[in-house]
């Protein structure tokens, strides 16, 4: 993912994916609505949050079984 190795998974609540720098991303059902929430962060720049958001966005965009989601990132 992003040219890097996956660190760790965690499957506990939803997934969450852990690369080697740090940055991660977590899709997790909503607990009060029928949507799922996807979540990330970098240690490394704004840049490469943005870039993990938009590889979620993909992957979940190829299952529209899974149902949407509204969330969008703010511009780097």
């Amino acid at each position: 993912v992003l040219g890097q190795k996956i660190a760790t998974v965690n499957t506990v609540n939803g997934v969450r994916v852990t690369l080697e720098d740090g940055t991660w991303g977590l899709v997790r059902a909503s607990s009060n609505k029928p949507a799922l929430v996807v979540v990330v962060e970098s240690p490394v720049s704004k840049e490469k949050m943005h870039a993990m958001f938009g590889e979620l966005d993909t992957v979940l965009s190829g299952f529209p079984e899974v149902g949407g989601y509204d969330q969008k990132l703010k511009a780097a």
